[in-house]
C-alpha cells in the first residue's frame, strides 16, 4: 500500500471517529437524565426537589483538607500507615518520582466501556484509565496525610494535561451485550468515565481550596470538565436503544448521581445538584420495607449472579446515598429524614445491608429473594479502587455514634477492624477512611 493511500486511510477513518463523537443522542438535562420517576414522600411531603438549590460552591465538596491534614499529622507513623496507606519512606519515594514524566498517564482521546477492542484485541471489564485513577486516589491519599504541596504540583500538572488533551473527545458505545440480549449503548462507557472523573474533581477541589490554580489554569481546567460531564447525560437510558434502559435507583444510577452532585459544587449548577436529589429519592422509593433496594437484591436472573452479589451493588446504591446526603448536609439540609411512605429511610437501608453483611451472627433469616448463607461479602472488606466497599459507615457512625443503627455498624464492621479499615474508593474519589474515620478511636 503506498504511502498516500495509507494517509488517505487514516484520514477517513479519522474523520469517521469524528463523525462519532458527534453523533451521540441528545444531551439531556442531567434531571431528566436520571432513571425513574420520584412518588411521594411520607416526609417530606410534597417534595419539589426544585427548591433545593446549592448555598456554597465553589470548593470544600467534602471535607476541608487543610483541618483533616492537622488531625492526621499528630498520628503515630504506624497509624498513618494503616489509616491512610501512608509512611514518612513512601513520601520519598513518591517525592523521587512524582517530577518525571513517567508519574503522569497520557491524555486519553477515546474510552469505550466493557467489551469494546483497543488494537484489535477484545477487552472484557477494562477502564483503560485506571492508571490514571490509582495514580490519583494515592496521591490523594498522601496528601491528606502529609500536606506537602509537591501533590498540588502533581493534581495541576496532570488535569491540565488531560483538559489540553481534551481527553475522553470520542465515546465508543459497547454495542450489543450478548449475555443480556441487549444493546448497552453506552452504558459501561459512561461508567469508566464517571469512574475516572471522580478523583480527579475532588483534586480539582483539593487545589481550589489551597488557591493552587491561576484563573487561566482554572478556566481550561473548569471548562474540560463542564464538556466532559455534559456528554456523560446523554438520556435516561445512557445511550442504550432498549426501552428499558437504565433499572431506577441501581448502582449505575447511583454513580452518576454522585458525579452530578460532585460537578454541582464545583460548578454551582443547581441542575446537577437537584439530579443527583431526585436519584436519592429514586433510590428510597424502589426499597422494600425492610430495608432492602429491589433491583439489587433480588432472584438470579440470567448471568447477573445477584443472589450472590446481591450486597456488593446495594452497597453502590447505599455508599452513593450516604456521601449524597453529606454533601447535601454541607449546604444546610437533612436527607437522613426523608422517609417513604413504607417507613423507609437510609437508616433502615444501612440496617438491612449490617445485618446481612455481619450473618450469621445477626442471625439475618432467609427470604425468596435474599439468601444470606450464598452472600458473597469478600468485596466489601478490601481495601481497593473501588465504590462497593463499606468505608462509608466511618461517615454515617460519625453523624449518628448513638443511633441503633451505629451501634451495629460499629459492632460488626468498626470495632472488629480496629477502627482503622480504610476504603480506597475510586467511586466517591476519596479514601473514605483516610478522611472520615474517627482518629480517636485506632488502636
Amino acid at each position: 500500500m503506498s504511502i498516500r493511500l495509507i494517509i488517505l486511510v487514516l484520514t477517513i477513518f479519522g474523520f469517521s471517529n469524528n463523525i462519532l463523537a458527534e453523533n451521540y443522542l441528545d444531551f439531556k438535562s442531567p434531571v431528566i437524565s436520571i432513571a425513574g420517576n420520584i412518588k411521594k414522600l411520607k416526609y417530606p411531603e410534597n417534595l419539589d426537589i426544585k427548591d433545593y438549590t446549592i448555598k456554597n460552591s465553589g470548593s470544600n465538596i467534602y471535607i476541608n483538607v487543610k483541618e483533616r491534614t492537622k488531625k492526621l499529622k499528630n498520628l503515630s507513623e504506624k497509624k498513618l500507615l494503616r489509616q491512610c496507606v501512608f509512611s514518612s519512606s513512601q513520601l520519598e519515594i513518591s517525592r523521587s518520582k512524582i517530577n518525571f514524566d513517567s508519574s503522569y498517564v497520557k491524555p486519553m482521546k477515546e474510552i469505550g466501556g466493557h467489551s469494546w477492542k483497543q488494537d484489535g484485541n477484545p477487552i472484557n471489564f477494562i477502564n483503560f484509565a485506571q492508571p490514571l485513577i490509582k495514580n490519583m486516589n494515592k496521591r490523594i491519599r498522601f496528601f491528606m496525610a502529609s500536606g506537602d504541596q509537591m501533590y498540588l504540583e502533581y493534581f495541576k500538572k496532570q488535569l491540565l494535561m488531560w483538559a489540553k488533551g481534551n481527553s475522553f473527545e470520542i465515546l465508543i458505545s459497547d454495542g450489543y451485550n450478548k449475555d443480556w440480549k441487549s444493546d448497552f449503548g453506552y452504558i459501561d462507557t459512561l461508567e469508566n468515565i464517571r469512574q475516572t472523573l471522580a478523583p480527579m474533581l475532588i483534586a480539582f477541589d483539593f487545589l481550589r481550596q489551597n488557591k493552587f490554580l491561576t484563573d487561566e489554569e482554572d478556566k481550561i481546567i473548569f471548562e474540560w470538565f463542564n464538556k466532559v460531564i455534559k456528554k456523560t447525560s446523554i438520556g435516561p437510558n445512557d445511550g442504550s436503544k432498549e426501552k428499558n434502559g437504565v433499572p431506577p435507583g441501581n448502582h449505575t444510577e447511583a454513580s452518576k448521581s454522585r458525579n452530578y452532585l460532585l460537578w454541582s459544587i464545583i460548578s454551582g449548577d443547581n441542575d446537577y445538584f437537584q439530579a443527583a436529589l431526585k436519584a436519592y429519592v429514586v433510590a428510597l422509593n424502589i426499597t422494600r420495607k425492610d430495608g432492602s433496594s429491589s433491583w439489587e437484591v433480588r432472584k438470579e436472573k440470567g448471568k447477573s449472579q445477584r443472589s450472590v452479589r446481591a450486597l456488593t451493588k446495594m452497597s453502590q446504591v447505599v455508599g452513593g446515598m450516604v456521601m449524597t446526603a453529606e454533601i447535601f448536609a454541607n449546604q444546610g439540609y437533612d436527607l437522613y429524614s426523608f422517609k417513604t411512605k413504607k417507613d423507609v429511610d437510609l437508616h433502615k437501608m444501612i440496617d438491612f445491608l449490617i445485618t446481612y453483611y455481619a450473618y450469621p451472627e445477626t442471625g439475618a433469616k432467609k427470604k425468596s429473594y435474599v439468601n444470606p448463607e450464598k452472600l458473597d461479602k469478600s468485596d466489601l472488606r478490601k481495601q481497593k479502587d473501588t465504590d462497593y466497599t463499606l468505608g462509608y459507615l466511618n461517615v454515617y457512625y460519625n453523624r449518628f455514634p448513638n443511633h441503633p443503627t451505629a451501634q451495629k455498624v460499629k459492632k460488626y464492621y468498626l470495632e472488629p477492624y480496629g477502627w482503622k479499615f480504610t476504603a480506597m474508593s475510586s467511586g466517591y474519589g476519596l479514601d473514605l477512611g483516610c478522611a472520615y474515620s474517627n482518629l480517636e478511636k485506632l488502636k
